[in-house]
């Protein structure tokens, strides 16, 4: 009976260890994109640290941070986490996307990443000439299970030349991966979109396979406002940001999440984004 109770316990203790939290966040870019209709950033960083705290994800990925200085604000706030995001010889940097790995769970073993475009993985506008864009990933192993996995994030341009094609080239560069991949980004591609289509042939789309979804919200808010409305007025189909799961392994996602908490005196959103949560399990 001892022997049953320890042996019951230690693979309890397994499965707990073998569960993740990962949030993918466009914050929307400082200036340039805020357009008068949020907040200005030295007020909405609080509020983006905030959502994050709230959730205390395991992995997270950033969009449209949009200076170094800025990530490594956030990178002294959220100081539980590890930062990695495209920094060339330590003088060309470029901060979408950003990913932050939480230092107890995980060890990052490496990190890489490439651009979208015409000229394979070198720096490019894309194919159609936009602002340039990235796939940035880390290879991490759970401190407690050894297990290894790549955890990756972009933000695909929103031309449908470029994002499709965008999709594309992902797939291509991890067609050859055999670990677990999490891929939290903010695609541009709506669930009817052809390059929605061709992720979901490699990968499982989390919010196809969850369990429950939950509403984080602290107004009056219903489930239409977890839309960017620049993409569509109704949820789920307006959906771009997603976290994928790679097919060749099998998860279960518990929950998913739209945070859709409101701030300061003129009661608004954080970002035209709303934060989204998986809680996964990599069995």
């Amino acid at each position: 009976m001892h022997y049953l109770f320890i042996s019951t316990l230690l693979l309890f203790s397994f499965n707990s260890f073998s569960k993740y939290k990962v949030m993918t966040f466009n914050t929307t870019c400082s200036r340039l994109c805020e357009k008068g209709k949020f907040d200005h950033f030295k007020k909405r960083k609080y509020w983006i640290v905030d959502t994050v705290q709230r959730h205390n994800p395991d992995l997270i990925a950033f969009q449209e941070v949009l200076t170094s200085g800025q990530l490594n604000w956030f990178k002294r706030k959220l100081n539980k986490y590890s930062l990695r995001y495209h920094r060339k010889f330590f003088i060309f940097r470029y901060a979408d996307p950003a990913l932050f790995v939480k230092k107890s769970k995980f060890r990052i073993l490496r990190s890489g990443g490439f651009w979208l475009g015409p000229l394979g993985y070198w720096f490019s506008f894309g194919w159609k000439p936009r602002i340039p864009r990235r796939v940035h990933w880390v290879k991490i192993k759970d401190r407690n299970t050894n297990q290894e996995m790549y955890f990756s994030s972009s933000h695909f341009d929103n031309h449908k030349k470029n994002k499709l094609k965008s999709a594309k080239v992902y797939l291509k560069a991890f067609r050859k991966v055999t670990d677990p991949i999490i891929f939290a980004a903010d695609t541009n591609l709506r669930p009817s979109m052809r390059g929605f289509d061709l992720l979901k042939d490699k990968f499982y789309d989390s919010f196809d396979i969850k369990e429950n979804f939950t509403l984080i919200r602290n107004s009056n808010t219903d489930i239409h406002d977890s839309c960017n409305l620049e993409k569509g007025k109704f949820f789920p189909e307006c959906r771009v940001d997603h976290i994928f799961l790679s097919k060749r392994h099998s998860w279960r996602v518990y929950n998913w999440s739209v945070d859709q908490f409101k701030y300061g005196k003129k009661n608004r959103f954080n970002s035209d984004h709303r934060a989204i949560t998986a809680e996964i399990e990599l069995q």
